[in-house]
């Protein structure tokens, strides 16, 4: 195998890596990593997890992703998700990915201090369509989040209330 062909871009790493910046814009609060990775007709439905922590109506549209999943959770809290058994499927220009999100909870400021440790730590599920764009970038058109277990404090993982 020549460096050309261990090092080439796949789909499959088209695919995840689209689904990686919807994590990490999450996690850094980073809005334009996160407006990246949706298409602009996209669907985000957390209809799936713990109604305890919150009950969601899905949020429709790139720009109503974006500044929710922003307001609700880039900015408003500590948080660190990663991703695990990642299974991908194409045809053509469309694509299913599914994988484990374990994601961790802590109010603002309190996440990287030893100090805090009020937490909520989630296992949810990823059902994710994808589409490639005409620019070959893939896009997330729709994610469904379902929940699996939870542990820890579900006030530290609260969508905080708006004045």
């Amino acid at each position: 195998m020549s460096l050309t062909e261990a090092t080439a871009y796949t789909d499959r790493d088209g695919i995840v890596d689209a689904v990686t910046r919807l994590v990490e814009g999450i996690d850094f609060g980073d809005e334009e990593l996160l407006r990246s990775a949706f298409t602009e007709d996209a669907v985000f439905d957390l209809g799936g997890i713990d109604h305890s922590i919150h009950v969601f109506e899905p949020y429709v549209g790139r720009e109503q992703v974006v500044e929710t999943l922003m307001r609700t959770v880039g900015t408003a809290m500590d948080t660190f998700h990663a991703l695990s058994n990642i299974r991908v499927w194409v045809a053509g220009d469309t694509a299913k990915l599914t994988c484990y999100l374990i994601g961790q909870h802590h109010r603002t400021g309190e996440g990287p201090s030893v100090d805090f440790q009020d937490h909520l730590l989630l296992g949810n599920r990823f059902e994710t369509d994808l589409v490639r764009d005409h620019d070959h970038v893939w896009l997330v058109r729709r994610n469904r989040i379902s929940s699996r277990w939870s542990v820890g404090n579900p006030a530290a993982g609260k969508i905080p209330v708006e004045h």
